[in-house]
């Protein structure tokens, strides 16, 4: 993963889509290549994320300016470290809009971060019309539109540009994971938590196939600022 302080935003236009799986899949892998992680939960009130990394999430109301200025500042405040940014679909305008208000990507990029933007395009052709638009406006160092192969996508793959996709996760295995403070970097690390075999494996496969996706990020990084 990149070794300048990065601000990866996870975000979409839908609903249930697996976002939040994506953002607890690259904390996790941030930690696991010693990154220090800290998370922005803007799910309120529910805050899925808060759970499951204690003592590295804020979790903030974006539908109150109050919640807004508290996810820029903290930010802002705290430079050098990556933020991992968990945004709500119902939110995604109010942010982006604050975004272009505060010029944040250039305060962004004054204080030594660069802007990675996961978009989850979800089946409506209106869905990738959406993530077009973010990526105009956003202009972050690397946008990756994300397929979930659970639900489908409008989006075709490029081979110029770089995508991911969430694969199908068994939906027995899916529950297990959702379980209060059930740590993936832990299951990874060999504390597989008494899971049955069988589920053992897919989540094993699973996991193995979104690491491998991650790493690719920081070598279509390099691409995109040779391409600058």
């Amino acid at each position: 993963m990149a070794d300048k302080p990065t601000i990866y935003i996870v975000c979409s236009d839908r609903h249930r889509n697996g976002k939040t799986l994506l953002a607890r899949v690259l904390v996790d892998y941030l930690l696991l290549e010693k990154r220090d992680p800290f998370v922005i939960d803007a799910g309120h009130p529910e805050g899925p994320l808060r759970a499951l990394f204690p003592g590295r999430t804020a979790l903030v109301d974006f539908s109150q300016v109050q919640g807004q200025m508290k996810l820029f500042d903290t930010i802002m405040g705290s430079p050098g470290r990556d933020y991992v940014i968990d945004l709500p679909a119902p939110q995604a305008e109010n942010f982006y809009a604050a975004y272009r208000q505060l010029d944040f990507h250039i305060e962004a990029t004054r204080a030594g971060f660069q802007i990675v933007v996961f978009f989850i395009v979800d089946k409506d052709y209106s869905s990738l019309k959406f993530s077009e638009e973010v990526q105009r406006q956003v202009a972050p160092a690397l946008f990756i539109p994300v397929r979930n192969m659970q639900i489908g996508s409008a989006l075709v793959p490029r081979s110029d540009t770089l995508s991911i996709d969430i694969p199908e996760l068994d939906r027995e295995v899916m529950s297990l994971i959702e379980v209060r403070y059930f740590s993936l970097r832990n299951f990874i690390l060999g504390d597989e938590a008494n899971m049955p075999a069988p589920l053992s494996r897919k989540l094993k496969i699973f996991l193995l196939e979104m690491m491998t996706a991650l790493r690719d990020i920081e070598p279509a990084m390099t691409l995109a600022r040779l391409r600058a």
